[in-house]
C-alpha cells in the first residue's frame, strides 16, 4: 500500500468479507437487471455480527482524511473498540502519512472471543491480519483512563460506547467522553459518533442506542456547534467540526 495514495477500496476489516457482494450476487443482480428487474441480490447487514457498515467506513475514511489533509494538530483517539473493526480501518488510513499522528484506544476489551482468545487476543490478531502496527492501547473502565490518559491534543475522534440496552449507563459514557474530550479537540478537528440517530433525518439507520442523540443533543444544546447525521446505510452515524 504506496502512502498517500490510500483508496476506500483498499481498505480491510474483520467481517469486511461479509458486506461485499460475491460473484453470484453480482451474475444473479446482471441477469435480474437483462430481464428489466430493477432488484439487486446482496447478503443482508446482520447487526449481530457486522460491527460497522460499508457507509459508515466510508464516512470515517473522508472525515479522518480531511483532518490530516488540513493538517490539524492533535491525536487520533477511538473510544470503544472491542476486537478493532474500525480501528483497523483508522490505523490503515494512518500508515499511508508520512508522519501519522498517534492512535490512542480505550477499551475494556474485557471477556473472552472463543474458548482459546480473549478479546484483546482477536484485537491485535486483527491489526497483524491487516499489516498494521498497534495503536496505544489504554484498558479499562473509560470513567477512569479519560481524561487522565488523554493527550493534550486530539485532530480525530471516534466515540462508540454502546452497552447494548443500558441506555442510562451508556448516557452517562457518553456525556463524560464528550466532556473529557471535547475541550482537547483542536479547531476543525473532527467528532464522530456512532449510531447518533435523528429520527426523519437518518435514512436507513437503525436507533440501536438513542441514548447516543440524548446526551449529545445535551451536550451541544449551548454550544456553536451541532451533530450533523451522515449517510450510514444500516446503522446511525453522526459528526462535529470543532470551530
Amino acid at each position: 500500500m504506496n502512502r498517500d495514495q490510500l483508496h476506500f477500496g483498499q481498505l480491510s476489516w474483520p467481517g469486511s468479507e461479509r458486506q461485499r457482494k460475491r460473484s453470484w450476487e453480482r451474475k444473479v443482480t446482471n441477469l435480474l437487471r437483462k430481464a428489466r428487474l430493477p432488484i439487486s441480490v446482496q447478503r443482508t447487514f446482520d447487526h449481530r455480527l457486522d460491527m460497522v457498515s460499508l457507509e459508515q467506513v466510508n464516512n470515517l475514511y473522508l472525515l479522518l482524511t480531511s483532518v490530516l489533509v488540513s493538517k490539524v494538530p492533535g491525536a487520533v483517539v477511538e473510544l470503544g473498540c472491542h476486537t478493532g473493526s474500525t480501528t483497523t480501518v483508522l490505523g490503515q488510513i494512518l500508515q499511508c502519512q508520512p508522519k501519522p499522528p498517534a492512535l490512542h484506544v480505550y477499551d475494556l476489551f474485557e471477556g473472552a472471543w472463543s474458548p482459546e482468545e480473549s478479546v484483546l487476543d482477536r484485537f491485535k490478531a486483527n491489526h497483524a491480519a491487516v499489516g498494521i502496527p498497534l495503536p496505544y492501547i489504554h484498558q479499562g473502565d473509560v470513567l477512569k483512563t479519560i481524561p487522565t490518559d488523554l493527550p493534550s491534543a486530539i485532530a480525530f475522534a471516534h466515540i462508540d460506547l454502546g452497552v447494548g440496552g443500558e441506555h442510562e449507563r451508556h448516557e452517562v459514557l457518553v456525556t463524560h467522553a464528550l466532556e473529557s474530550m471535547y475541550p482537547r479537540l483542536a479547531p476543525h478537528g473532527v467528532l464522530v459518533l456512532m449510531d447518533y440517530h435523528v429520527p426523519g433525518l437518518t435514512v436507513d439507520g437503525n436507533d440501536s442506542n438513542p441514548s447516543v442523540r440524548k446526551a449529545c443533543d445535551a451536550y451541544f444544546i449551548n454550544k456553536r456547534e451541532k451533530v450533523i447525521t451522515l449517510y450510514g446505510g444500516p446503522c446511525s452515524h453522526g459528526f462535529v467540526r470543532k470551530q
